[in-house]
């Protein structure tokens, strides 16, 4: 049950921080604004929360059912999926 709440735990930090940048992306941003390292950091800790979510989620698998591992199974992999898209959207574009 241990790694079920923390796959929890990280699909429900990970989705307050999707809406926090999804936020702060609607702003308009001048160079004399911190908050392009703000946001800049917050990608990273997306990335960092969406790669810790899929982790816990994984060594979940194994534990009793409860709703909570699959919510968090499904959150976490939606995001793995996304990020890598877009991952791979950008890479593909930085080198065509």
């Amino acid at each position: 049950m241990k790694n079920t709440k923390r796959s929890f735990h990280f699909a429900v930090f990970s989705v307050v921080l999707l809406i926090v940048f999804t936020i702060l992306g609607q702003t308009t941003r001048t160079a004399a604004h911190t908050i392009n390292d703000i946001t800049g950091y917050l990608i990273t800790l997306f990335f960092v929360t969406v790669l810790l979510g899929v982790f816990f989620s994984v060594l979940s698998i194994r534990e009793s059912y409860h709703w909570k591992k699959h919510v968090g199974i499904g959150v976490n992999f939606f995001f793995l999926v996304m990020t890598s898209l877009a991952l791979i959207g950008n890479l593909k574009e930085a080198f065509s």
